[in-house]
């Protein structure tokens, strides 16, 4: 029997998924090279172009499919493709590249694109790297439609696949059907690729960034992906089989049991009412919030608006986007949160020694004026929706806060002065992720209208450890003793000012973290919309005086370690009902 294998890559996508090794691998189009008889050179341009024009349809009718299937303007991502072919320094040197070297479309084209690609290759700015996908989808498609070769499709793999691939090219991607495809692995691609977010959004377990891994498996092999730990086991043994078959099954059992509570309010069983909101990272998860019982957008991280169009949407499609998500969340009230660009979330050629201490988020906005105003103005625009609210990332000063707020009533009268509607009572929040932000907290809440805390800066600002980095997330921990009092020092803080404190990190998911959270007196919750039925069911299950005391007692204690020992014992005691949810 074949060994067991574990091969490691990036965690983009939760879950675990068994099946059966379905190789993807598009067959490389072959151009030869032709010469062209001079008289035949407008004929060769020109055919260039049909072929150009051919393509843009084929994916302008891919993008309506997509968009009827999955909803919104979730393929807005083809943009980019659709943009590209309409490059006028590409398309300007192919045509003058065929009629200099008088040599045939195909040859030409492919070495124009080829010498792009290499170019953007060749960066050291990952998301550039990871567009070299796009470059080589969009152009083997005018290859194919120059040559008269059908194009592949994804559409076709077989029941219970893992999908293996180099990589996904961004089209396919989108066409994945999750009915069929039950994992995906990937040598290539990061948690910002399209094959990242499409995996997400259709909720199969996915690794990507597994190096080799092209070299190391075959069509038919038995595999599991674990999304949660970003590994992919192949030949898994008959004991590591057994294993995740339970872990599975429990996992189907208590969705059984969690379903239910997607209909139910967030209520304690003393009746206090606690909200529970989706963190989102585009437009289409709104189904998914809606699905699990979600009583709002907690947060919607918008910089992906820009990361898959490589740069700036203009005020109008922006304005779609958040108008749209303001709709069909209705009643329920939508964060908007504006760009948290920089830090993970890179600018496309731009580079600096620490990005997580230096230009992003809210630096970037004032910074970047006009930038900045487009996006206010198309957040207050959909506000008259009525439910819409915006929150800003990354504050670490009060200065900051003045400052956006100044820029703010700018925007508010200039959109007055053009008669243009919008919410005069927007709220106006911050997200507390910095340790000055939260010993400022009560200064700042004087300024704003809620606190979000964003519990994974605030671990790693708060212990100076990067979350990204291996060599040290075993010092990463959110139950620190330091996090903790920080956290209770910006709910107080707000409550104060009275005005209401919600988390949207993963902390908010944890059921351990809950009746800690409840007890420091957070108003609301935000997570991914999966976790959402077995917070609602922790909160069904607890009452306030228990955790005010539970959070009492947890602010005694030294080290991570002891609080989470301290928690464990103490909600068995207390609330016995909720122990099979605490991992």
């Amino acid at each position: 029997m074949a060994r067991e294998r574990i091969l490691k890559g990036i965690a983009v996508s939760n879950g675990i998924a068994q099946g059966t090794v379905f190789i993807y691998e598009t067959k490389k189009v072959e151009v030869f090279q032709t010469p062209i008889l001079t008289v035949y050179l407008k004929d060769e341009t020109e055919r260039f172009e049909k072929a150009v024009e051919k393509t843009k349809q084929d994916l302008l009718n891919i993008q309506k499919r997509i968009n009827q299937e999955i909803g919104g303007n979730f393929a807005q991502f083809l943009d980019a493709q659709i943009m590209m072919l309409n490059d006028k320094e590409i398309i300007d040197a192919v045509k003058r590249r065929i009629i200099e070297e008088k040599k045939n479309a195909e040859y030409v084209y492919h070495k124009v694109i080829n010498e792009y690609a290499t170019r953007l290759g060749e960066s050291k700015d990952q998301y550039f790297k990871e567009r070299v996908a796009d470059i080589w989808d969009v152009g083997s498609r005018v290859l194919r439609n120059l040559l008269g070769l059908t194009h592949s499709s994804i559409v076709d793999i077989p029941k219970n696949s893992i999908v293996v691939a180099h990589d996904i090219s961004p089209s396919d991607a989108a066409l994945l059907n999750p009915t069929n495809v039950l994992g995906i692995a990937t040598e290539a691609g990061g948690r910002t690729s399209h094959t990242a977010i499409t995996a997400r959004a259709l909720e199969i377990p996915a690794v990507l960034g597994i190096k080799g891994l092209m070299g190391k498996i075959a069509n038919g092999e038995n595999v599991i992906i674990d999304g949660d730990r970003g590994i992919l086991i192949k030949n898994p043994s008959a004991g590591r089989l057994h294993s995740y078959r339970l872990a599975k099954k429990k996992d189907q059992e208590l969705e059984k049991v969690l379903s239910p509570y997607c209909e139910l309010p967030a209520k304690t069983r003393d009746g206090r009412h606690i909200d529970v909101s989706a963190n989102i990272e585009f437009f289409s998860e709104y189904t998914h919030a809606r699905r699990y019982g979600a009583e709002g957008i907690g947060l919607f991280r918008t910089e992906f608006l820009y990361l898959t169009r490589r740069g700036s949407p203009s005020e109008e499609e922006q304005f779609r986007v958040y108008n749209a998500l303001a709709q069909k969340m209705k009643p329920h009230p939508v964060i908007i949160r504006t760009y948290d660009l920089g830090g993970d979330k890179v600018f496309p050629d731009y580079h600096e020694p620490n990005p997580f201490l230096g230009w992003r988020a809210i630096r970037v906005s004032l910074d970047e004026i006009d930038f900045f105003k487009m996006q206010l103005r198309a957040i207050l625009r959909a506000s008259v929706n009525r439910n819409v609210k915006i929150m800003f990332p990354m504050i670490s000063t009060y200065e900051e806060i003045k400052r956006i707020n100044l820029i703010f009533n700018e925007v508010k009268n200039e959109l007055r002065a053009e008669k243009i509607d919008f919410d005069e009572e927007i709220q106006f929040g911050i997200m507390m992720e910095t340790p000055s932000a939260a010993i400022m907290s009560p200064h700042l809440a004087q300024q704003v209208d809620f606190f979000s805390i964003g519990s994974n800066d605030l671990t790693q600002y708060t212990l100076g450890v990067d979350r990204g980095n291996e060599k040290i997330s075993q010092l990463f921990d959110h139950f620190h003793p330091a996090v903790l009092h920080l956290i209770k020092t910006i709910v107080d803080s707000g409550h104060q000012s009275h005005i209401w404190v919600g988390l949207c990190g993963e902390l908010a998911a944890d059921p351990l973290a809950i009746p800690l959270l409840i007890g420091f007196g957070i108003d609301e919750l935000s997570m991914n919309p999966a976790s959402i039925p077995r917070a609602k069911m922790v909160i069904r299950s607890i009452t306030i005086p228990a955790c005010e005391e539970i959070a009492q007692g947890a602010l005694g204690f030294r080290t991570a370690l002891e609080v989470k020992r301290y928690l464990r014992r103490t909600i068995h005691k207390k609330f016995p009902g909720i122990e099979k949810v605490i991992k």
